[in-house]
């Protein structure tokens, strides 16, 4: 009897301990709507969002959790954090050879999107995009420490003719005010802005898309083992084939 009470004990304790030393992550990303954005009440505040609810979702069916709450910073500072380790998880990243050499990049992506020329409504017709040259003489708004393409950075640091922000919607208040020719969004996301700022009558995207890409969370080296990306990454592509996944792809894109 008493060695079954020690075997009990025993297990008890390794179970208990198992959930106590669950994996914890701290998680970090930018303002990037419908992927990533602020919702809630003052003072009670929470990022939502499609690649949030996903990753949520992932972590959850891994057995990882949320170490305090996700938090904001504009992207060049959250990439940073990861790097250093003072954070473990950043979400939404496109992919780059440079970003994949200094941390764990998931191999399942979140989802695939584009990136766009947005123009004044004005100027369509006028503004075109058939290949980059056609904006060597053009002033392109950009957002600091975002990937977009090798070959749009190549360039736009050839022709010296960009401008770099912080955020987007800086780009779209200096696109109306005039003082750039263009600004270069994901396509869900520009439109997604626009809507909400009560311009989409007044900003528009260009047909042709720069290019089509895929939007990662990518993982520190510092503090996060490979093993659990790679964990991640299989859960991740799992959750895609659910309908949960479909569901919350419609909450924020419609279809």
């Amino acid at each position: 009897m008493k060695r079954m009470i020690l075997s009990l004990l025993t297990l008890f304790l390794v179970a208990g301990f198992g959930t106590a030393t669950a994996r914890s992550l701290k998680v970090v990303t930018d303002e990037w709507p419908p992927y990533e954005f602020k919702a809630g009440q003052p003072g009670n505040e929470y990022v939502s969002g499609f690649a949030t609810e996903v990753i949520l979702s992932v972590l959850k069916n891994i057995g990882a959790e949320i170490d305090g709450r996700i938090t904001q910073h504009p992207w060049a500072r959250a990439e940073r954090m990861v790097i250093d380790g003072t954070a473990d998880l950043l979400y939404t990243a496109t992919y780059s050879d440079q970003r994949a050499a200094i941390t764990h990049y998931a191999t399942e992506s979140l989802m695939d999107s584009s990136w766009s020329f947005f123009i004044r409504k004005e100027d369509k017709g006028r503004i075109n995009f058939n290949s980059f040259e056609d904006f060597r003489n053009k002033t392109i708004g950009v957002v600091r420490g975002y990937t977009y393409t090798p070959e749009l950075w190549e360039f736009m640091r050839d022709a010296k003719n960009y401008e770099e922000v912080t955020n987007d919607n800086f780009n779209i208040k200096k696109l109306m005010a005039g003082r750039i020719d263009t600004t270069v969004m994901d396509y869900g996301n520009g439109l997604y802005l626009l809507q909400n700022m009560g311009l989409a009558d007044k900003i528009v995207p260009l047909e042709k898309p720069i290019s089509v890409t895929s939007l990662y969370a990518v993982f520190s080296k510092n503090t996060v083992e490979k093993d659990f990306v790679d964990r991640f990454s299989a859960e991740l592509k799992k959750f895609k084939a659910t309908e949960a996944y479909q569901e919350i792809f419609r909450k924020y894109f419609g279809g």
